[in-house]
């Protein structure tokens, strides 16, 4: 007698595919509700430092006292 209906390896593999779905839109939406967006005239201001000192500056400050 062949069963009616649909197959419970089926029905698995649907509800395991729409919880991954619905898991994969959540966390797009997240993403992309928490996305920082940096301005161009941030970025302009998040340059790198030259990091040696200039010892001429302290010399300078040492004479204005």
């Amino acid at each position: 007698m062949k069963k009616r209906g649909i197959d419970r390896d089926i029905v698995v593999l649907l509800i395991s595919t729409l919880i991954t779905v619905a898991s994969w839109v959540g966390f797009e939406v997240y993403r992309a509700y928490v996305k920082v967006v940096v301005s161009a005239q941030t970025t302009k201001h998040l340059q790198m430092i030259d990091p040696t000192l200039n010892k001429d500056v302290f010399t300078k400050l040492e004479n204005l006292k």
